[in-house]
């Protein structure tokens, strides 16, 4: 609630429109990215996140193959800055019924602790309510403690522990997407 209270939302809509808030001394801008220049600027933000993407165009080729599944990115802007991304979907299945999964949430190193995270999160939960959804939804590594402190700070709990299996063979796994990292 702390947090709530130092941020200070104006023009805060759905996930499709625009949002702005004052974060941390920071004035941030949180909106849907759909041209390929701004998709292309994500990727160094992302880069943060999932270090062993491929260059900046095959970046938005994937962003846009996952975009006819569903998937939606949203930016934080400090000025002309990209400072943080939120990826998410709308999704349906017994588990969770109608629901938004977060693919990806990463901010940049210099601003963490400012605030965007939660604004990006916050963007993203409002598309669910939009979308009529039951829950939000999200993962992260067991590894990853201060992303899961960070979560519980948002008010998610923990729900399951996710399995994973390659199914290539190890020397066709440089053709594979690369397999999760096990960093922060």
């Amino acid at each position: 609630m702390a947090l709530l209270n130092r941020i200070r939302m104006k023009n805060y809509g759905a996930a499709v429109g625009a949002c702005k808030a004052r974060v941390m001394r920071r004035d941030i801008e949180i909106r849907h990215v759909e041209q390929l220049a701004e998709i292309g600027e994500c990727h160094a933000v992302m880069m943060e996140l999932r270090p062993n993407l491929p260059d900046v165009e095959a970046f938005i080729r994937q962003v846009e193959r996952q975009g006819e599944q569903g998937y939606r990115l949203s930016a934080a802007w400090s000025g002309s800055r990209i400072v943080g991304i939120i990826g998410y979907r709308l999704q349906e299945n017994f588990l969770h019924g109608r629901h938004v999964f977060v693919d990806d949430l990463v901010v940049r190193e210099e601003v963490r602790g400012d605030g965007v995270g939660a604004l990006l999160l916050s963007a993203a939960r409002a598309y669910a309510r939009q979308q009529r959804c039951g829950y939000f939804v999200l993962e992260t590594g067991l590894h990853k403690v201060l992303a899961q402190r960070f979560y519980f700070r948002q008010g998610m709990l923990p729900y399951a522990i996710g399995f994973v299996e390659t199914l290539a063979d190890p020397d066709e796994q440089a053709l594979s997407w690369p397999k999760p990292a096990l960093g922060r």
